[in-house]
């Protein structure tokens, strides 16, 4: 054997030991409860969840609508869905209001619903909704009375 290489294999073999010992060194160190995930409680505590409030206003009162969280996000339900829910395909009370096709493309009229947009129709002349689509709270969500638990730093294209 080389004297290069039996020097290469003992410079190795010390620095797998020193990687070794200060390894068992990090083990040592014990992680407290608090100092793990985002809670900063004991992992063992099981606390109660927060109650989310819901908008109570009923559909056609609603004022002003959530902004989008990135420009192509479904838009929030900014009324009630209490009484509408759960959403089947032959029972689904979003689209006696808010299939309109005529509507699509004019401006939003306070009072007047939002129309499904033209991707959800099969034939949007013919106002054939596309069916695989009919559950309207799979892609939108009511709009929850809630503080964001991580600031948003999205900037729209453009910077602004």
């Amino acid at each position: 054997m080389s004297k290069i290489v039996r020097k290469t294999m003992l410079v190795s073999a010390l620095m797998a030991s020193l990687y070794s010992l200060a390894a068992i060194a990090v083990q040592d160190q014990a992680i407290p409860d608090d100092a793990i995930g985002l809670s900063k409680t004991s992992v063992y505590d099981v606390p109660e969840p927060a109650v989310t409030e819901y908008g109570e206003a009923d559909a056609g009162t609603v004022g002003k609508r959530a902004e989008r969280s990135y420009m192509t996000a479904p838009p929030m339900i900014p009324h009630t869905t209490k009484d509408m829910l759960p959403i089947r395909q032959d029972f689904n009370l979003c689209k006696d209001c808010h299939v309109q096709p005529a509507l699509i493309g004019e401006k939003i009229t306070k009072g007047l619903p939002v129309p499904a947009p033209a991707s959800h129709y099969v034939d949007v002349k013919e106002g054939q909704l596309y069916m695989g689509r009919w559950n309207c709270t799979q892609c939108h969500a009511p709009q929850a009375k809630v503080s964001p638990l991580v600031k948003n730093t999205f900037k729209k294209p453009g910077g602004k």
